[in-house]
């Protein structure tokens, strides 16, 4: 199983090189196979270690490797399949986002001679994710910022009432109404467009 790795990461294009491999550790011995994958993920050359599950630990993030190391343990006792959101630290110092899933199959005897599993390194797809949504939050504070402002200078011009004051109201509105402020802001805009924002504003 898992001898063979495709894989899709979003956000990344389908053609985007994506790092990714398939391990087997033979408990016995304590001795693994790697894909040229697994390699590259740890920032080595395949042939240039033989991996172990000792090598297999101590390259995972210092924070992880105990939770990782308790969901190995558990699964060697009886068997199952287990998946992992965690760090890899490679050779060069470099930290990588990986997911990887194991499948332990125990013998009728309860005893288990192999552990066959895949991980994929998620580092850039994650960093994409992140800056997208950042760039989404900034566009929307802008864009929300310019509606409040109008909304603010519409409240001055007919309370005579400074900045300050003004996106009180605002806000107070808000908080009452059990509404974000960006909404009430383009009501009340959406009134002074009707001719209608004393009205709305003495409801407040």
């Amino acid at each position: 199983m898992w001898s063979k790795l495709d894989t899709y990461l979003y956000p990344l294009q389908p053609s985007a090189e994506c790092p990714s491999g398939t391990f087997k550790l033979h408990v016995s011995s304590g001795k693994m196979e790697w894909s040229h994958g697994m390699f590259g993920i740890h920032g080595l050359k395949q042939g240039e270690v033989v991996p172990t599950f000792e090598l297999f630990m101590a390259h995972k993030h210092p924070l992880d490797r105990g939770p990782v190391l308790a969901l190995w343990e558990d699964l060697l006792k009886g068997g199952g399949q287990g998946a992992l959101l965690h760090r890899v630290i490679d050779v060069r110092g470099k930290e990588r986002r990986v997911f990887s899933a194991i499948q332990v199959a125990a013998e009728p005897s309860g005893q288990v001679e192999y552990v066959r599993g895949f991980m994929v390194d998620v580092t850039q797809s994650l960093r994409i994710e992140s800056q997208h949504a950042a760039e989404e939050a900034i566009e929307g504070a802008y864009g929300h910022k310019a509606l409040i402002e109008q909304a603010k200078g519409i409240v001055m011009v007919l309370q005579a009432v400074d900045g300050p004051a003004a996106f009180q109201v605002l806000a107070t509105r808000s908080q009452h109404a059990n509404t974000k402020l960006h909404i009430v802001a383009e009501e009340l805009v959406n009134a002074a467009a009707n001719g209608k924002a004393a009205e709305l504003l003495a409801g407040y």
